[in-house]
């Protein structure tokens, strides 16, 4: 795939847009063909490519199927490129893969994998903090993954200076290149005009769509609850727990969150192998992302959050990517992850309304992946084993005041 057959696949888009064949949003690369080029001269096989939502020239760079990547974009899936045999995984939602990436890059470093990770972002994901903690983990852990800020000075219509003012640019520069050494560093950057707008083709047309656009529904399923009959005699809540978390560490279960290793999950962790707790910083959202890349290199990460509370700034991973996945991928996306989220109590003594939510129904209207509130010992142990081997996440509701 040469630079004239990357613009001559744009092109012919553009034109079948402005027919009023694609009733569906768009948008179309152009303008940076000879960069991306040369990077995916490095890309090998069996490395993992993360796209956004401007993911043509990436997919047909790593291999992809130029027919197959027009039968997408004609049934309005342009924004969500998925190809697993390619390892190839486009979002929509700004910065919203660099912490999967990241998670990725951690499961080839302890496999001892050859393969590493390219996540292409905007230069909009700069603005976000997201970035700066998956591209700070990456650089202090030393992880097989390159960022790649792709910069055309452009945040739909708005520039950098426009967003940030033109004092604030220097330090967005600054932080960047905190994390830049060059063409072998954890992220690279380089600035190009587009040749098309943000969306569209900028025809200024008014455009009579040949058909309708198809609405998906995300399907929402009864999830049964699992049972377990058994007589478990004088086992209480917390012996269930701690039982369920040591027969989930002899499977090879990785634990991941704060506190894991240093506050050891309330009391709950005793059984785990230390090299089985992942210590994270204190950020939700990072290491919540960390875990779905995990995920993807066959392991089965549990994911602990201490308070419901602290679950708010991980629901950009967990909504947008976590629960939405499969669907938009057709199935060749799963994320197999457990997360264990703990009410906090009233006693001993009370840590305010912000420790103590119980947000059990909240998350059961909110995602369509399982959510389990087992209140007695038998149901904590069936519904870890169903987490066990469930092929998407499974959220399971643990009470403090219970232990």
């Amino acid at each position: 795939m040469n630079k004239q057959d990357l613009i001559d696949f744009e092109r012919k888009i553009a034109e079948r847009f402005d027919n009023g064949e694609i009733p569906y949003l768009i948008h179309l690369s152009g303008g940076n063909e000879e960069e991306l080029i040369e990077i995916f001269k490095e890309v090998q096989p069996g490395d993992y490519v993360f796209s956004t939502h401007r993911s043509h020239y990436h997919y047909l760079l790593a291999g992809g199927s130029p027919e197959r990547l027009e039968e997408l974009i004609l049934t309005g899936k342009s924004m969500f490129v998925f190809d697993r045999k390619l390892n190839f995984y486009a979002s929509s939602i700004v910065a919203g893969t660099v912490s999967i990436a990241a998670g990725v890059a951690w499961a080839l470093k302890r496999k001892g994998s050859t393969n590493k990770v390219w996540c292409f972002v905007g230069d909009g994901a700069e603005d976000e903090g997201h970035f700066y903690e998956a591209a700070r983990y990456v650089n202090s852990q030393a992880l097989p993954c390159t960022f790649v800020i792709e910069d055309n000075d452009r945040s739909v219509i708005a520039s950098k200076e426009e967003r940030w003012g033109a004092e604030s640019l220097h330090t967005g520069i600054s932080l960047t290149h905190r994390y830049y050494v060059g063409k072998n560093g954890y992220v690279r950057k380089y600035r190009y005009h587009s040749t098309w707008p943000h969306g569209g083709t900028g025809s200024g047309k008014w455009l009579k769509f040949s058909k309708e656009a198809i609405v998906e529904e995300q399907p929402h399923p009864f999830i049964p609850v699992p049972k377990n009959n058994t007589i478990l005699g004088s086992v209480t809540y917390k012996d269930a727990v701690c039982s369920s978390m040591k027969k989930l560490a002899q499977e090879g279960v990785i634990f991941v969150g704060y506190n894991v290793r240093c506050g050891n999950g309330y009391e709950t962790f005793g059984d785990v192998p230390l090299d089985q707790r992942l210590e994270t910083p204190l950020a939700e959202n990072l290491m919540a992302g960390l875990a779905l890349g995990m995920s993807l290199e066959g392991y089965r990460p549990l994911l602990f959050f201490e308070r419901h509370d602290f679950i708010y700034n991980a629901l950009d991973i967990l909504v947008n990517q976590a629960d939405k996945a499969m669907f938009l991928s057709n199935g060749e996306y799963e994320f197999p992850i457990i997360i264990k989220a703990v009410v906090g109590s009233v006693k001993p003594f009370y840590a305010g309304h912000t420790h103590t939510s119980d947000l059990s129904e909240l998350f059961k209207k909110m995602f369509t992946f399982p959510v389990y509130d087992p209140i007695l010992p038998g149901m904590i142990i069936a519904s870890y084993d169903f987490a066990l081997t469930s092929p998407r996440p499974v959220l399971i509701v643990e009470r403090k005041e219970l232990y």
